[in-house]
C-alpha cells in the first residue's frame, strides 16, 4: 500500500519568522497524523533552520524538502545548492517545477539529470509534470516528458521516485482539474511507473476539493501550494489524507 503524502510548496514566500511559526504549527497539529506523510519545503534558506525543530528523525512522518537544486555536487556553479547540501537538512526535493521550467528554462536533460542525482544521494525527488493547456493531446505529451526524463531509472528507483501532476493551467488560478481527469493523466503516467510508484496531484487544490483526489485510485497525495501558507487549510488537508489512509 503507498502510503499518502501531502507535500507544501511555499515557493519565495515566508520571513524567517513566519517560517517558524508556520512550521512550528504544522508539526504541533500532524503530530498524530502517522498514517500519511507530510513534506514542507520552504525557501532553501531556510531549510536548515527549520532542520533545528525539525530534526531527521524526531517525527518520522513529518519532514523537510527543498524546493530545487543542482545535479552536480560541487564546484563554480554560484547561486547553486547541491544534493550534497541538501541532504544535510531535508529528505525530499522538489524537481521540474513549472515555474522552473517556464521562468528559468530548465529542460529535459536538466530536470534528468537532477532527478538521478537526487537519488544517487539518498534523496526523494518529487518530480513535476503538468501540461501549458488542457487539450486533447496532452496526456500523451505528458506521457512522453515522463518517459525521456525518467529512461536511465532503475525499477528500484522508479520505486523511490515521487511523481507530481501539476496541470500548468490550474497552478494559482483557483481552477484545479476535476478529480476525474486528474485520475485518468495519473493512471497514464503510472503506466511508465510502477505500482509502488507515487504520483500526486497539485493546482489549485484546497481543503474543499482534497478529499475528491485523495480518493483516486492513482492520486496518492497532494502538493500544495498557495494553500500551504494557511496553516488551518494545509493541516485540513493533511487530516482528510490521514483519514482515507
Amino acid at each position: 500500500m503507498r502510503i499518502k503524502i501531502v507535500a507544501a510548496n511555499w515557493k519565495m514566500n515566508t520571513t524567517l519568522a513566519d517560517a517558524h511559526v508556520l512550521a512550528d504549527g504544522v508539526r504541533l497539529e500532524v503530530e498524530h497524523l502517522e498514517k500519511i506523510e507530510v513534506v514542507l519545503c520552504p525557501p532553501t534558506i531556510w531549510l536548515t533552520e527549520l532542520a533545528h525543530n525539525l530534526p531527521v528523525g524526531s517525527l518520522p512522518h513529518l519532514m523537510l524538502g527543498a524546493q530545487n537544486m543542482y545535479s552536480e555536487e560541487k564546484g563554480a556553479f554560484t547561486g547553486e545548492t547541491s544534493p550534497l547540501m541538501i541532504k544535510e537538512v531535508a529528505e525530499f526535493v522538489i524537481i521540474g517545477h513549472s515555474e522552473r521550467t517556464h521562468l528559468f528554462h530548465e529542460d529535459f536533460e536538466l530536470i534528468s539529470g537532477k532527478v538521478q542525482a537526487a537519488l544517487r544521494h539518498g534523496l526523494t525527488p518529487i518530480l513535476c509534470l503538468g501540461e501549458d493547456e488542457h487539450t486533447s493531446g496532452s496526456k500523451r505529451q505528458l506521457v512522453h516528458a515522463l518517459n525521456h526524463i525518467v529512461k536511465e531509472l532503475s525499477h528500484q528507483q522508479l520505486e523511490q521516485l515521487v511523481v507530481a501532476y501539476e496541470p500548468v493551467w490550474a497552478i494559482g488560478t483557483g481552477q484545479a482539474a476535476t478529480a476525474e481527469y486528474a485520475e485518468d493523466v495519473c493512471a497514464a503516467l503510472r503506466a511508465g511507473l510502477t505500482a509502488k510508484t507515487r504520483i500526486l496531484y497539485g493546482g489549485s487544490a484546497t481543503d474543499e476539493n482534497a478529499k475528491s483526489f485523495l480518493e483516486q485510485e492513482n492520486i496518492d497525495g497532494l502538493l500544495i501550494g498557495g494553500a500551504s501558507l494557511k496553516l488551518k487549510t494545509f493541516v485540513t488537508i493533511c487530516q482528510i489524507a490521514d483519514q482515507l489512509s
